[in-house]
């Protein structure tokens, strides 16, 4: 499987995000954790690159808008025309993830409406979709690169696939990264790992017993979510279906008070945060040397969009 079915950044780094099922979704570590204690400087990164905060919000916002428009210019220097899709408006600093509660006065998730067509599609995707087909073909192969341009990758859970090496895309990930390899592994790896520490969690009882807390806290609320992911995804999904601004503003503001109270009640989010050190401490050291090396590669992208 290579990633290269789309013309927008935003589609690839989607599509990539399956790539890691190819070989089935591992359920624990690949190998058992190295006998040596991990430093607590590569801890605190691995922890950094696991976790969805409004940090790692707004870094996701930059480097997401620098590759569209370094896309641009690529493709424009082929003579091709490529319009650039909104990321939304800039993540605030206060913003609550299902990770990490806000430190806004007025709690939200940071769940906006984004530009695009009716259907909410984005207008780069409308276009490629509205060109003939063999313009079509000429003009992903451009973006993405030909069909046998890739390279394989292995995740630490030992699921395994490939990423394409061409194209405008390819250019725009190796100016920011370093390589196309490090741009596909800062997306993958964590998301691979967190996959695992989901596994963790569906056993962990320190964690199940704060979640029920928590859900018990929502329900005497009228409210029926699972978790905090759960319930900003519904928000998501009310913004996609087009729901009025002032309405979503509205519905969030009120999901992320209520969430507000009841993650103090039940110490939710602490106990995620400590039981994610705790996984991580259980981890090979190849496991969190990559994490590290990812923490270490996403500031020289970061640095790079800045300017």
């Amino acid at each position: 499987m290579t990633v290269r079915e789309t013309a927008t950044v935003l589609s690839v780094i989607a599509l990539a995000a399956v790539l890691i099922c190819v070989a089935g979704c591992v359920a624990g570590p690949a190998s058992r954790p190295d006998p040596a204690a991990p430093s607590a400087r590569t801890l605190e990164r691995a922890a950094a690159v696991l976790t969805n905060d409004a940090t790692a919000k707004r870094q996701r916002w930059l480097l997401f808008n620098a590759q569209q428009l370094l896309d641009q210019r690529c493709m424009r220097k082929l003579g091709l025309r490529y319009l650039i899709t909104s990321a939304g408006p800039e993540p605030s600093a206060g913003v609550t993830t299902a990770d990490v509660l806000g430190s806004g006065s007025s709690p939200s998730y940071g769940v906006s409406l984004k530009g695009g067509g009716g259907s909410g599609e984005p207008a780069q995707d409308q276009y490629v979709r509205s060109l003939p087909s063999a313009e079509r073909n000429r003009y992903v192969t451009a973006l993405n690169g030909p069909a046998d341009q890739a390279a394989p990758l292995t995740l630490p859970s030992g699921d395994k696939g490939s990423y394409a090496t061409g194209g405008c895309t390819a250019r725009t990930q190796a100016h920011l990264y370093g390589s196309v390899r490090a741009a596909f592994e800062d997306v993958l790896v964590p998301q691979d790992v967190n996959m695992l520490f989901d596994a963790y969690l569906a056993h962990d009882r320190p964690y199940q017993a704060a979640l029920g807390r928590w859900q018990r806290c929502m329900s005497r609320d009228g409210r029926k979510a699972q978790s905090p992911a759960a319930l900003i995804q519904s928000l998501k999904a009310k913004a996609a279906q087009g729901m009025s601004p002032a309405s979503l503003d509205r519905d969030q503001r009120r999901e992320a008070t209520a969430d507000r109270r009841c993650d103090a009640e039940s110490g939710l989010r602490a106990t995620l945060a400590s039981q994610r050190e705790a996984f991580l401490q259980q981890q090979p050291q190849t496991t969190l040397s990559r994490l590290e090396g990812v923490w270490q590669l996403r500031q020289q992208a970061l640095r790079r969009a800045a300017s």
